[in-house]
């Protein structure tokens, strides 16, 4: 199993340079349940749409539930690119999603330009619950995203 998530991450990560490279954030999440990926690999739409909660793992468990007409996830695993935020972590929780794989965790992910640990306190998602929830899921290249969105946008890091 881990080796076929890892596959679906390896995209995800591939996804992400997409669309780093057309003008988006370093973020993709995508839902998976068992061996079948049952959402888009969403991406943050925060920028192109407007809406604050167009985030990478949200957008991808909005089209698992209306794709697949269930009302909750649970037995499904969220993967993402960067780990998420408190807001996306709170509505994994809410839709009973319980295993949560993340290339680029919250602290390296801070390292790199993206720091929103803060949020956690703010969605009630504390280090026991995150550690229940969250296993890391590294693969080869996995922080090339977030490299790539600072050199496009001449950050320093």
């Amino acid at each position: 199993m881990t080796n076929h998530l890892e596959q679906i991450m390896r995209q995800a990560v591939v996804r992400s340079i997409t669309h780093v490279e057309s003008g988006g954030l370093p973020f993709v999440g995508v839902i998976v349940d068992g061996q079948q990926v049952i959402s888009e690999f969403g991406v943050n739409r925060v920028q192109e749409t407007g809406d604050p909660s167009a985030h990478a793992e949200i957008t991808a468990i909005r089209d698992a539930l209306t794709s697949s007409g269930r009302t909750d996830l649970r037995g499904t695993t969220l993967l993402a690119t960067g780990e998420p935020c408190g807001m996306c972590y709170r509505h994994a929780v809410n839709v009973r999603i319980a295993d949560i794989r993340v290339a680029v965790d919250r602290d390296q992910v801070a390292e790199l330009g993206f720091d929103y640990r803060y949020s956690y306190p703010a969605f009630d998602i504390t280090d026991s619950l995150r550690n229940t929830l969250m296993r890391p899921l590294r693969v080869s290249g996995d922080t090339e995203p977030f490299i790539r969105f600072l050199a496009l946008h001449n950050i320093r890091n």
